[in-house]
């Protein structure tokens, strides 16, 4: 029997480019929260009600938000692993088989977004994970994990979504915007598109 070896992706640049988004993003929020003290709220004002003791409520609240929505980031960019060998790949704490992945979806789908681009994929009706493809205008992924990636697209199952209308997925790529097939998929690992650009 093969031996396990599983190929760690920490997502560590997706997580980089949340950090910056949250350096840039703080200071305005924070004072929009200690602001928020002074808003009345269908009658009197936290301040009003407190006075000064109100701002550093509202400040700390909005603290508190923030770390919160932080935490939600760190549970979306958990690690995951993808055994070649055994055509294993393990999503959120699940493992399962190359062919049980069968969704792939640009992540935004308008790949508006200067600073990154994401592949989501998975199973359509389960775990997926979201994996960071491109940072600014540079791959995020090359050497061993490229290749790991690529092994877990060529052996999945992925395709675009059919409907009652386009029960053969002639229209799928303008009918679910975004959603990739196996090629497409493996595309974008290897030639990510630039901002704006569509996907394939």
């Amino acid at each position: 029997m093969t031996e396990a070896h599983w190929v760690e992706f920490d997502d560590e640049p997706k997580r980089r480019v949340f950090r910056a988004r949250f350096r840039r993003m703080m200071p305005f929020f924070l004072v929009l929260g200690a602001a928020s003290a002074f808003l009345p709220r269908g009658g009197e004002s936290l301040f009003e009600l407190l006075g000064w003791m109100a701002v550093p409520i509202c400040f700390a609240g909005t603290g508190l938000v923030l770390a919160a929505l932080w935490g939600l980031v760190l549970l979306q960019t958990r690690p995951f692993a993808i055994d070649v060998g055994r055509g294993r790949v393990r999503i959120r704490g699940r493992t399962l088989a190359f062919s049980d992945v069968d969704v792939a979806e640009l992540d935004p789908i308008t790949n508006n977004e200067p600073d990154m681009l994401s592949l989501r994929f998975g199973r359509r009706r389960g775990s997926k994970i979201s994996l960071l493809v491109r940072e600014g205008r540079e791959a995020a992924i090359t050497g061993e994990r490229r290749a790991a990636l690529l092994a877990l697209i060529a052996g999945s199952s992925i395709t675009r979504p059919s409907s009652r209308h386009d029960p053969e997925g002639t229209f799928a790529r303008c009918n679910f915007p975004g959603t990739l097939d196996e090629a497409g998929a493996a595309s974008v690992v290897c030639d990510p598109p630039q901002v704006g650009e569509p996907g394939p």
